[in-house]
C-alpha cells in the first residue's frame, strides 16, 4: 500500500479468506486502486483519532465480522468491497469547499468580487452554523475574514438554537432589552446564512431553515426588515436538495436559496438499483444482505441506539434514514453512512465489533425530547413574540 511499507493486506494476510476472490471482479471493481487512492488520502489528512492505517483498520473489522458469524465468503468479500469504497473527504477538500462557497456568496448574492466583500460581508450577513461545531470561525480563517468576534459585526449567536434563546428573552423583564437589541442587529442584515457541512439525509438542515424562516417571518410582522437565508453546504446529497426544495415550495417563501460545494447524486447510495459503488449485481446483493444481517446482529440489540432508530424510521441497516452512504470526512463518520463503517460495540458486549472509522456521536443514549425542539415549540405558541420584538 504505502511507498515502503511492506505490510500492505495482499502479501500480509496469507489467509483462506483470499483464496476464493473472483479476480475478474477484483479487476473490475478496481478494488487494489480503490484500496490505494484511500491509504494515500488518509496519510495527507489523517483520520481523527487514529495513527493506525486505514487498512489494518479494515482488516481489524473483517476479522471482527469473521468471529461474530462464520460468514459466507460472499459476505466478507462483500464487506471488503463496501470498505474499499469508502468516499473519503480529506481536510484540504473541504477548506476549497468554503472557498468555493464564499466566492458564490460573494459573487452569487452580492455580485463582488472576494477581495472586496473580506471588508464588507459580515456587515451584510449573519451566519449560523447548522448543528454548531466552529463552521463560522473555520469558514471565517479559510477565506480571510476578519472580525468575526467582533459584536459590532457578527452577534455571539451562532446556531440555531441559540436564536430560540434570544427569541424567549424577549419575554424576560430582565433580557427583553438586550435580546431585542441583538435581534435588531442580526435582521438589520441583508442575508442570514446557514452553513452546514454535510447534508445527507436532509433533516437537519431542513429543520434549522424551517426555524430560521419562520424566525423571519416573526420579524416581518413586527414591521422589522427581512434578510434573505442562504443556505452554504459542503457537501449536498441529491435526496437533501429535494428535501429543502420541498420544503421551499411548502413554505411559499421567497429569498431562500442555497449554494452547494460537492454533490453526490443517489447514485452514490449503495442501495440504489443504479449504484456506481458496486457494479457486479451479485457482489452487491451480497453487500445487501450483510448489511441487514449486521443490523439483526449488532445494531438492533444495542439500546443506545433506539433514539437514532426511531428518527430513522427503520434497523438503521443502511445507516440513517436509508441513505446507504459509504461517506467519510477526516474528522467523523457520518450515521448516514453504512453503520459497519462507524458502529463500535458497547463496552461489555458478547460479540464486539469495531468499525474502521469509529465515530464520535454528537448525542448518545436515548433522549424524550430534544431541548431545541421544544424550544421552538414553545415559540410558536407565543404570539406576544411579535409585539415585544416591535417594541
Amino acid at each position: 500500500m504505502r511507498s515502503g511499507d511492506p505490510r500492505g493486506p495482499f502479501p500480509d494476510y496469507a489467509s483462506p479468506y483470499w483464496d476464493d476472490l473472483n479476480i475478474a471482479t477484483l479487476s473490475d471493481e478496481q478494488l487494489v486502486s480503490k484500496l490505494h487512492l484511500l491509504d494515500n488520502l488518509e496519510v495527507s489528512s489523517p483520520y481523527r483519532g487514529t495513527s493506525v492505517p486505514v487498512w489494518r483498520r479494515i482488516w481489524r473489522s473483517l476479522e471482527s465480522l469473521d468471529r461474530a458469524g462464520p460468514l459466507p465468503s460472499s459476505w466478507k468479500h462483500a464487506a471488503l468491497y463496501l470498505f474499499a469504497n469508502t468516499v473519503y473527504l480529506p481536510q484540504v477538500l473541504l477548506n476549497d469547499a468554503w472557498r468555493a462557497l464564499y466566492l458564490d456568496l460573494c459573487e452569487g448574492e452580492f455580485g463582488l468580487d472576494h477581495i472586496t466583500a473580506r471588508q464588507t460581508i459580515l456587515s451584510r450577513c449573519h451566519f449560523f452554523e447548522n448543528d454548531p461545531n466552529a463552521m463560522t470561525s473555520v469558514f471565517c480563517h479559510v477565506n480571510g475574514i476578519e472580525g468575526r468576534l467582533d459584536n459590532q459585526r457578527q452577534q455571539r449567536v451562532d446556531g440555531v438554537d441559540q436564536l430560540a434563546d434570544v427569541l424567549l428573552d424577549l419575554l424576560n423583564p430582565a433580557k427583553s432589552d438586550s435580546a431585542r437589541s441583538m435581534l435588531t442587529a442580526m435582521v438589520a442584515k441583508s442575508h442570514w446564512v446557514l452553513l452546514v457541512d454535510k447534508s445527507l439525509s436532509g433533516h437537519s438542515a431542513v429543520s434549522d431553515l424551517r426555524r430560521l424562516a419562520f424566525a423571519r417571518e416573526l420579524a416581518e410582522q413586527a414591521g422589522l426588515s427581512v434578510p434573505k437565508i442562504v443556505v452554504l453546504c459542503q457537501v449536498l446529497t441529491s435526496r437533501a436538495e429535494q428535501a429543502i426544495r420541498q420544503l421551499v415550495a411548502e413554505l411559499h417563501a421567497d429569498g431562500i436559496s442555497w449554494h452547494k460545494a460537492v454533490y453526490f447524486d443517489d447514485r452514490h447510495g449503495v442501495t440504489h438499483p443504479d449504484t456506481t459503488l458496486i457494479l457486479d449485481p451479485s457482489l452487491r446483493t451480497s453487500a445487501l444482505e450483510l448489511c441487514r444481517w449486521f443490523a439483526e446482529h449488532f445494531l438492533i440489540p444495542d439500546r443506545r441506539l433506539d433514539r437514532m432508530r426511531e428518527r430513522s424510521g427503520d434497523n438503521l441497516e443502511y445507516g440513517y434514514r436509508g441513505c446507504g452512504l459509504t461517506l467519510v470526512d477526516h474528522a467523523n463518520c457520518p450515521t448516514d453512512s453504512l453503520p459497519i463503517f462507524w458502529y463500535s460495540s458497547e463496552p461489555g458486549a458478547e460479540t464486539v465489533y469495531t468499525g474502521p472509522y469509529v465515530r464520535v456521536h454528537s448525542r448518545i443514549g436515548n433522549q424524550s425530547a430534544e431541548p431545541s425542539s421544544a424550544k421552538w415549540t414553545t415559540i410558536t405558541e407565543r404570539p406576544e413574540l411579535v409585539e415585544a420584538l416591535r417594541r
